[in-house]
């Protein structure tokens, strides 16, 4: 309850901060801050606690205080909780049931290629445009290697 609280106090300084920031006037240029004029220049010549000003330094605090105690709130829990003393996930898988079938019998694989089916295809059942598409691709294979063994030939002679 207290972190829930701590929580929305947090957000709402911080968006305070934000809007109170973006709600402050420019008082002149930066260049002052940089040596190129009096500081009161850079506040302006009411100086740099006005309003607006105290309201964004006590959210800062706000938020500061909101946030350090979130952290020391975090912290206690964390170290409340211990890693070491809780069952770890392994036993606690390995005392559930599990739904998973497991291999009970595992084959002999000492002849593995006794295993492996095999084709027997007739060749008195290969249609006969096969074939004549196989003798075709090894006639063009065969022309093909002639013809770049003699572009070679010539490309040697040249």
């Amino acid at each position: 309850m207290t972190t829930t609280i701590l929580i929305i106090v947090n957000v709402f300084a911080a968006l305070a901060i934000i809007v109170l920031a973006l709600m402050q006037q420019s008082k002149g240029d930066m260049g002052s801050a940089f040596g190129g004029g009096g500081s009161a220049s850079m506040f302006g010549s009411r100086g740099s606690a006005n309003f607006l000003s105290r309201m964004t330094s006590l959210m800062c605090a706000v938020f500061f205080i909101s946030s350090l105690s979130l952290a020391y709130i975090y912290a206690k829990r964390a170290e409340n909780s211990s890693v070491v003393d809780s069952t770890s996930v392994l036993e606690q898988v390995q005392s559930s049931e599990s739904e998973v079938p497991t291999i009970d019998a595992v084959p002999d694989q000492s002849d593995p290629a006794s295993e492996v089916p095999s084709l027997d295809i007739p060749s008195d059942d290969v249609p006969e445009q096969v074939e004549t598409s196989v003798d075709q691709a090894v006639d063009a294979v065969e022309e093909a290697v002639d013809s770049v063994e003699e572009q070679v030939e010539s490309e040697v002679q040249n």
